[in-house]
């Protein structure tokens, strides 16, 4: 009867991590120091500066630009999330960067526009595909690559417990491989929800599986399925929404924002979104986060396990 109360129990609190993380951070997502292009002198931004914080402090960071051509590529870049041009009375925005970012900025925006009597042209530079116009395909594509990492990382440690450490990763990565090949095929070339980067796509899936897959595999070798299952909460419930989801980083409680940072679901989706949409710009602190994890798995592997001697005591002969 204990186990069973216990098992409930177990059920219950699972369900409430789940509940708390993810509507915790995705439920009401307010911008804080989100980077915003303004293209004209720096007195007229502090203007404008002044006027939003006003509104809404702490929201957005401006940075006064020469020219809408530098502007525009500070936005592909992903050095801004939008660019302000006050002369021309328009707001260029990404809504590939975040579907719910780009509308919580242009409503700040051009509430701020119509308190002053004037009205703002909203133009979407980078959009999202008409396959993906919700702007959620790009989690749930994560968490498809989240899972089978850590599902091969326990398979092979129960099929084959006694391969070495470097056999291991091999298997791995070919594994990772053949899943990140097969969830980019169906993601861009089957649906359409992530489509015309396929080649990157291919990259990224297999480097992100892999990555959780040595991690998982690691702890496997060294704590059992109950490490692999504290990993899994780790990536899943609490790393996938503090990478923002489809709301972005910048939009949910600064402190989650931060965990998601050093977690690799969370530069997983940066990754992908930036290779997709960017051309590749913005790589280097996905490459250095998920880097860093899979050497872990790396190291964690490589760590050599307790053996443990029986000792056989030899009957002594009697005379």
């Amino acid at each position: 009867m204990r186990k069973l109360i216990a098992a409930v129990v177990l059920v219950t609190a699972l369900g409430m991590v789940f509940a708390l993380s993810f509507l915790g951070a995705l439920h009401q997502p307010r911008p804080h120091d989100v980077p915003v292009a303004v293209v004209g002198p720096a007195q007229a931004t502090a203007r404008i500066d002044a006027a939003l914080a006003a509104v809404a402090p702490g929201a957005f960071a401006l940075t006064a630009y020469a020219d809408e051509g530098t502007a525009r590529a500070a936005l592909a870049d992903r050095e801004v999330d939008a660019v302000l041009v006050p002369g021309a009375g328009k707001l260029l925005v990404a809504g590939a960067a975040g579907r719910t970012g780009a509308t919580v900025i242009t409503q700040a925006f051009q509430g701020a526009a119509e308190a002053q009597g004037t009205r703002l042209a909203v133009e979407d530079v980078i959009p999202l595909p008409p396959g993906d116009a919700g702007g959620v395909s790009g989690m749930f594509y994560v968490l498809s690559l989240v899972i089978p990492g850590i599902a091969v990382a326990v398979l092979i440690s129960r099929i084959a417990p006694g391969l070495g450490g470097a056999a291991r990763a091999g298997v791995l990565a070919v594994a990772a491989l053949a899943a990140g090949t097969a969830n980019a095929w169906l993601a861009d070339v089957v649906l359409g929800a992530i489509p015309g980067r396929f080649a990157g796509l291919v990259a990224v899936s297999a480097c992100v599986t892999l990555t959780v897959a040595l991690v998982s595999a690691g702890l496997a070798r060294l704590g059992g399925t109950a490490a692999v299952g504290l990993a899994a909460l780790l990536f899943i419930p609490i790393g996938l929404p503090a990478s923002g989801g489809p709301v972005g980083a910048r939009f949910i409680p600064e402190w989650y924002a931060a965990v998601g940072q050093v977690l690799p679901v969370g530069q997983a989706a940066e990754a992908l979104r930036n290779v997709v949409y960017f051309d590749g710009a913005a790589l280097g602190m996905p490459v250095v986060v998920l880097g860093g994890w899979a050497l872990l798995g790396v190291l964690l592997l490589a760590v050599p396990r307790r053996r443990v001697t029986a000792l056989t005591v030899e009957p002594l002969a009697v005379a």
